[in-house]
């Protein structure tokens, strides 16, 4: 009788009124007490609300119970497929939706819904999986970037390889603790070929510097970025380089430069077979002519053995405290014994790696000004 009431004066009423009591009627279904007679009433008074023809209704009804767990699932759910204002309030805050229903969702919904989704509160792998392969860019981000998301290392791959060429997402993926090595890798490639076809960058440096600029930043990147994991993936990192060419000479002396002397370590031990455990005992423990054996077996140019030798004694001295400095005072040490030791020659190599090693040390520079800065800011 009172569902039948409400019908009729549903028909009558003004949109204002019909609002105004959708809202009622879903509080008071939440939070008063009622005979089931009086609850299953209800429930089909705020069920005919679904059809109502104005969204302000179904506005009203959706942001009583989009926040409750006593909400009817049929009607949530029905609310979640309505347009966007309507659909948005229980998408990012019910939690009756299940999973299964949120995926299915993502593979048709409109951008914003499935950036709603990606933002929820909590994301279980199956959620994660189902945004990486049909969530466009925006929902990619807000899933990398939501701390609750159970994002695989699978998801990341995915959505690396369907949106590698949106800036946001390489910077999400950049921002990840979590990335693979080699996954990271491949985003600084994207990222550095981004920079060189960049117009920016193509007209202020012109076509030559464009195209060795990104790649010196992708170096510099990856030893910042990479070399201090000290998982497994480092192994699968080193092998990436390996194939794909990246692990130059250059790579490794910005490695050495830096201080990087176990991803020094674990890359001579790749490059020469021998074991982790030795390559390391040889760099701690001043062994010139092992070190020396060393570089030759792992196929470096012996004109850069000097800098190596020079490069890992300092960092040597500095880590049994024998010498206090950091990579900026380094860099200025390895360039003074470089110039010293090639004083008399005349080398077309040896000016590249001259002017290298400055590159280098301007890059220390650059970074403790920057980390000046940044403490200077936060004082």
């Amino acid at each position: 009788m009172i569902v039948q009431q409400f019908l009729k004066w549903s028909r009558s009423a003004d949109v204002a009124r019909r609002t105004a009591a959708a809202s009622a009627l879903a509080r008071a279904y939440l939070l008063s007490e009622m005979e089931v007679e009086e609850r299953c009433a209800a429930d089909a008074a705020m069920t005919y609300l679904l059809d109502d023809p104005s969204p302000k209704v179904r506005y009203a009804l959706a942001e009583a119970l989009a926040s409750s767990r006593a909400a009817p699932p049929h009607i949530v759910t029905a609310l979640a497929g309505d347009q966007y204002e309507v659909a948005s309030l229980v998408i990012a805050r019910s939690p009756i939706l299940r999973d299964s229903d949120l995926a299915a969702r993502v593979e048709i919904a409109e951008p914003r819904i499935q950036t709603l989704i990606a933002n929820r509160p909590e994301i279980s792998n199956r959620l994660a999986r189902a945004i990486s392969e049909f969530g466009q860019e925006a929902a990619a981000v807000a899933l990398l970037r939501n701390a609750n998301a159970d994002v695989c290392d699978a998801c990341r791959a995915t959505i690396a390889g369907r949106h590698m060429e949106d800036a946001a997402t390489r910077g999400a993926l950049l921002d990840d603790p979590d990335l693979s090595p080699v996954l990271r890798l491949s985003v600084l490639k994207a990222c550095g070929e981004a920079l060189a076809g960049s117009n920016l960058v193509g007209h202020a440096l012109g076509r030559g510097g464009a195209k060795r600029v990104p790649g010196e930043a992708v170096s510099n990147a990856l030893v910042l970025l990479a070399s201090g994991r000290m998982d497994e993936g480092v192994c699968d990192l080193i092998a990436a380089l390996r194939d794909s060419g990246a692990l130059t000479t250059k790579l490794l002396i910005r490695a050495v430069c830096a201080g990087k002397i176990d991803f020094i370590a674990r890359i001579l031990s790749d490059l020469s077979g021998q074991g982790y455990a030795r390559i390391t005992a040889i760099l701690v423990d001043e062994r010139e002519n092992q070190l020396r054996a060393l570089l030759d077996a792992a196929g470096l140019a012996r004109s850069v053995h000097p800098l190596f030798l020079t490069a890992i004694g300092i960092w040597r001295d500095v880590a049994n405290g024998r010498l206090n400095a950091g990579a900026q005072e380094v860099t200025r040490m390895i360039i003074e014994a470089f110039d010293a030791d090639n004083a008399s020659a005349r080398d077309h190599d040896n000016d590249d790696i001259a002017a290298l090693l400055r590159n280098i040390h301007l890059d220390m520079i650059r970074q403790n000004a920057r980390r000046h800065a940044l403490d200077l800011a936060a004082a």
